[in-house]
């Protein structure tokens, strides 16, 4: 096999298998979660244990257009706010629809310019 050759072999090898990836369990305990896009995000999230704390990590792209993930028919809002203190950054959250059981709130905060973020999110609790 010429170099030519064995780099092509060498470098379908490395290629991410798209159907894998979509077989792949996902852990709901999982403190990292990432998501390339709404469909992934939705995959993920609505499996996600909302007694742990996460770290989302996902485009800032999806959080333009203030969009929902509807998971078990509840709404969660995603959706950013230009900082007014520093007009350079963005704010950004995942709200959780207002219902009484444990549901995760998310928050971040990023540059203008970046491609990625990562929120915080946290157990929230229904009050008494």
């Amino acid at each position: 096999m010429n170099r030519l050759a064995a780099l092509g072999v060498a470098l379908l090898a490395l290629a991410p298998l798209p159907a894998l990836a979509q077989t792949v369990a996902f852990d709901p305990d999982a403190l990292i979660i990432e998501a390339r896009d709404m469909a992934e995000l939705a995959r993920k999230w609505c499996a996600a244990n909302p007694e742990v704390e996460h770290v989302l990590v996902l485009p800032a792209a999806l959080f333009v257009d203030s969009e929902q993930l509807i998971c078990d028919g509840n709404p969660y809002k995603l959706y950013r706010l230009i900082e007014h203190d520093d007009p350079d950054d963005f704010e950004y959250f995942l709200d959780p629809p207002f219902t009484n059981t444990i549901r995760l709130g998310c928050d971040g905060k990023a540059g203008r310019t970046m491609k990625s973020v990562a929120l915080n999110c946290r157990p929230l609790h229904p009050k008494p």
